[in-house]
């Protein structure tokens, strides 16, 4: 299970040090991986990034608006690994969530980081109730939250207040937003994050680097109620992702947004004219493809 910043380690059992001390010869003999791979599937029109670690931890960033988000798992998660040690839900829209639901048929999900962000909506409501039902580990997200994985740190940047009792006018200025750091690469992850929220963003840690990042996923789709020059400008990303389905019917990325990244010099990629985006980190070095 992934640790959050308020919990301990505690070691259980002295019988894994025996274990580790006989295997280790051969564990000397095998040369150590530990690159972190960043992939953010095709799964149409929504948003899908699954994050794996070396020592086969993972955790996945949304799911997608059907059951694709399955067969891009199982192609990269191995058969004897069933489980998803943390699952986030950065809003709830079915373009996010839906995915997550078959996730949770077919995985063991250890955690569950979400917002508390009410909404009306069938899939919100299974995806809730299954997770009561098989008594998954849940939190709020809340900014200033570090998340341990493997050597790398993710940040909660936002929300920065709760939700609860509140009405919200659109889901999407809601979403979680998250920054991945290993060694001295870093992606921004931003779900379905509007203007509303990249403003609060920017002026939140303006003079700073903390938007700073080696990528940007970016955010609603490419949509041009997006990513707004003052944010792009405080990220500095060199590269970009969009998630967007092909030929989707809102038109996704709009012409305004793909303009701001090519003034920008940024290498971009989309899923809908790239499949899946591949980023491999070593602590130095990203390579995406």
């Amino acid at each position: 299970m992934l640790k959050f910043n308020d919990k301990k380690v505690y070691v259980t059992s002295i019988m894994l040090l025996l274990v580790a001390i006989f295997l280790w010869n051969q564990v000397l003999a095998q040369p150590e991986n530990e690159n972190l791979i960043v992939n953010f599937y095709n799964v149409g029109q929504g948003d899908a990034i699954h994050i794996r670690g070396s020592n086969n931890q993972d955790i996945l960033i949304d799911g997608g608006p059907d059951s694709k988000i399955i067969e891009k798992l199982d192609q990269n998660i191995p058969f004897q690994d069933n489980t998803i040690e943390l699952m986030i839900l950065t809003h709830a829209h079915a373009d996010h969530i839906t995915g997550l639901v078959h996730v949770l048929n077919k995985y063991r999900v250890e955690q569950i980081l979400y917002t508390d962000a009410d909404y009306d909506s069938e899939v919100f409501s299974e995806w809730k109730r299954i997770i009561k039902e098989k008594s998954i580990q849940e939190k709020i997200a809340q900014y200033g939250q570090i998340i341990k994985f493997n050597k790398a740190n993710l940040y909660i940047l936002f929300p920065d207040i709760s939700y609860n009792g509140k009405q919200v006018k659109n889901l999407n200025n809601t979403s979680i937003a998250s920054k991945l750091v290993y060694g001295n690469s870093s992606f921004l992850f931003t779900g379905d994050a509007e203007k509303e929220e990249e403003t609060i963003l920017v002026n939140k840690f303006e003079g700073s680097s903390v938007l700073d990042s080696d990528l940007l996923k970016i955010g609603h789709h490419g949509s041009n109620t997006a990513t707004t020059k003052e944010f792009l400008a405080q990220v500095s990303p060199m590269y970009a992702v969009i998630s967007a389905g092909k030929n989707n019917k809102f038109k996704h990325p709009h012409l305004e947004t793909l303009s701001k990244i090519s003034d920008l010099d940024i290498k971009l990629f989309r899923t809908d004219e790239d499949d899946d985006v591949k980023c491999v980190l070593d602590g130095e070095n990203i390579e995406c493809n």
